[in-house]
């Protein structure tokens, strides 16, 4: 998990703790205050993670970028997902017939720049990299040129 989310995460592990000596001090406020300690763990443990894994998916390519096998896709299919990167960068859903070695199918979300988009359709070949441990995990390089399949 990157650096924020073990942040954003201890500070509700942290709040959650607070809350728990409330319940024990303050008989009063002992159904609300377990009842905040038991969501801000849940919050803490499984929601942040989650949410960090969530957008990891496409914006957390850099490693392998720079790291990742080169290689070249196929696109087979491109869908908007109705998200946006920074509220400028849709973020699309492909379909990638990847050739790194071997040919085989992969679903990847990624972010792409409006600019960009009038060159995608299906049979547009980009480059991507591979991770090395995970030949799932496909990043499209959009530093380099897209070409049309021939």
């Amino acid at each position: 998990m990157k650096l924020w989310g073990k942040v954003v995460s201890g500070m509700m592990l942290v709040m959650a703790a607070v809350f728990a000596v409330v319940a024990v001090i303050v008989p009063e406020a002992r159904s609300a205050s377990i009842t905040a300690v038991i969501l801000l763990l849940a919050a803490a443990l499984f929601g942040v993670p989650a949410l960090v894994r969530f957008f990891m998916s496409f914006t957390g390519d850099e490693d392998v970028l720079q790291n990742g096998t080169q290689g070249v896709a196929t696109i087979t299919y491109l869908k908007p997902t109705r998200w946006r990167y920074n509220r400028y960068y849709p973020i699309f859903s492909f379909g990638l017939s990847v050739n790194c070695g071997a040919v085989y199918p992969v679903d990847i979300k990624q972010a792409v720049d409006p600019e960009l988009l009038a060159q995608l359709a299906p049979g547009v070949v980009v480059s991507v990299r591979v991770d090395h441990l995970n030949r799932k995990n496909v990043v499209i390089d959009w530093r380099q040129p897209i070409r049309n399949a021939t």
